[in-house]
C-alpha cells in the first residue's frame, strides 16, 4: 500500500509540475495567473466588481497574500484598484486590457496543452481521466465539508 501512495503522490506532483511548466509566462507567475483567472471568473459569474476581501474569502487565502499578489499585478499594469462607487470605503479590482490580453494568451496556451492531451490519450481515455479527476475532487471536497 505504501508503494501505491508514493506512486500516486509522485504522479500527481509530476502532472502538476508539467501543467505549471506549460502555463509559464514571462509576464505572470503561477499564483498571479490563478488570482487573475479567479477575478475574471467571479466578475463573470456574479456580474459585479470584485473586492480583495471577497476574493480572499472565496479562495480561502489570507488577505495579506491576496494583497501581495494584487500589488504585483498592479505593478505589472494588469489590474487597477478603484474606489467602489457604491461604498467609498471599499476598493474594487478591475483587470486592465493588458491583463486580459496576457490572460487570453495563457488560456490559448492552456487549450493547446489540453488538445495535446486529448490527441495523445484518445477521447475515451480523456473521458475516463476527467471522470477520475472529478471523483477525486469530490472525495477531497467531502473531507473539507466534514
Amino acid at each position: 500500500m505504501s508503494d501505491l501512495k508514493e506512486s500516486l503522490l509522485s504522479t500527481l506532483q509530476s502532472f502538476n509540475k508539467a501543467m505549471r511548466k506549460n502555463r509559464q509566462s514571462s509576464d505572470l507567475i503561477f499564483h498571479e495567473f490563478l488570482i487573475l483567472r479567479n477575478i475574471l471568473r467571479l466578475e463573470k459569474e456574479e456580474n459585479k466588481r470584485v473586492h480583495p476581501s471577497y476574493l480572499s474569502d472565496r479562495l480561502n487565502l489570507s488577505r495579506s497574500y491576496i494583497t501581495a499578489v494584487l500589488n504585483s499585478l498592479e505593478e505589472k499594469k494588469m489590474l487597477i484598484r478603484k474606489m467602489d462607487t457604491e461604498d467609498r470605503r471599499r476598493i474594487s479590482i478591475e483587470i486592465t486590457k493588458k491583463g486580459r490580453d496576457v490572460f487570453d494568451d495563457l488560456i490559448k496556451n492552456e487549450l493547446q496543452v489540453i488538445d495535446k492531451l486529448i490527441h495523445n490519450l484518445s477521447v475515451e481515455k480523456t473521458l475516463i481521466l476527467v471522470d477520475l479527476l472529478k471523483q477525486a475532487t469530490s472525495i477531497l471536497n467531502e473531507e473539507e465539508n466534514l
